[in-house]
């Protein structure tokens, strides 16, 4: 019986020793990349998901057009704050509806009056945590907000930014212009003299340039680069990023002047220009 027994245990130990000898084999001659499967549970301690920190005020990016763009630490925080202060209340309120969320929601935006910015600092130091949304991409960039943020500093109120969909950003890596340094712009003066001088002080930047304008004034801004800078100065513009028709022109400053003549277009837009590079070094 002991012999039988020995003898079954034996020949199980040869053939696991195999089956071992040859999974190693076909490791070696298999080279697909492996899979590996990461526990990110709370209890192991990775990515633990953060509550929002009252007395905080968190700037929050939005879509720039596609809603899929939110991230998940931003859902988080609109979901968890107490209020949500937004430009447009339309925009804001379209947003949390979207998203399934009901809270107080603020405006704040040129029409903001000085007792409504101490309101919101007043509930910040109560101990509030509220969110700053822009009705496109991150707050501050070419939005109100920033008298805000500046009260909140002083009475030493935390600010988290929650970073997301940036429309300057995405139109400077898909132009095709390299852009090892880059100058964002905002948007030019409206009077023509006022836009060419600007323009003229900025003839001999060396950085890639991104402007941004309202969606009724491409036309004349391609036209005022056109003289400033001349006809051959590469350039590019994005149109309606993120979204269904989105297109992005490249081409000389000549070049998109003609195309958007043929093709005109009204809509959000972001201009990336070429700097003059950097000049021959003297042998």
């Amino acid at each position: 019986m002991q012999t039988d027994l020995a003898l079954s245990l034996r020949r199980f130990l040869i053939a696991d020793e195999s089956q071992c000898v040859a999974n190693i084999l076909r490791r070696q001659v298999n080279c697909t990349p492996k899979r590996f499967l990461v526990d990110t549970t709370i209890k192991r301690g990775y990515n633990p998901p953060r509550a929002v920190n009252k007395r905080t005020l968190y700037l929050v990016a939005t879509p720039i057009g596609n809603a899929a763009d939110l991230t998940l630490r931003a859902r988080r925080v609109l979901r968890e704050c107490d209020a949500v202060i937004c430009e447009e209340r339309r925009a804001g309120s379209t947003l949390l509806a979207r998203l399934g969320i009901e809270k107080p929601l603020y405006e704040l935006n040129e029409h903001t009056r000085a007792a409504e910015i101490d309101f919101f600092v007043e509930r910040l130091g109560a101990g509030d945590a509220l969110a700053l949304i822009s009705d496109h991409g991150t707050p501050l960039v070419e939005d109100p907000g920033a008298e805000l943020v500046q009260r909140a500093l002083a009475e030493k109120i935390k600010l988290v930014p929650i970073p997301g969909a940036s429309a300057i950003l995405a139109a400077l890596v898909a132009s095709g212009i390299p852009a090892p340094r880059f100058r964002f712009l905002g948007r030019l003066p409206q009077k023509r003299a006022e836009r060419a001088r600007a323009l003229d002080d900025l003839g001999e930047t060396r950085e890639t340039m991104i402007l941004l304008d309202a969606p009724y004034r491409l036309d004349a801004l391609l036209d005022a680069l056109r003289d400033a800078f001349g006809h051959a100065r590469r350039a590019a513009v994005a149109c309606n990023l993120t979204l269904p028709d989105e297109k992005i022109v490249r081409g000389t400053l000549s070049e998109l002047v003609r195309a958007f003549n043929a093709n005109p277009f009204k809509g959000e837009f972001v201009v990336i220009i070429q700097g003059i590079g950097k000049p021959d070094k003297k042998k």
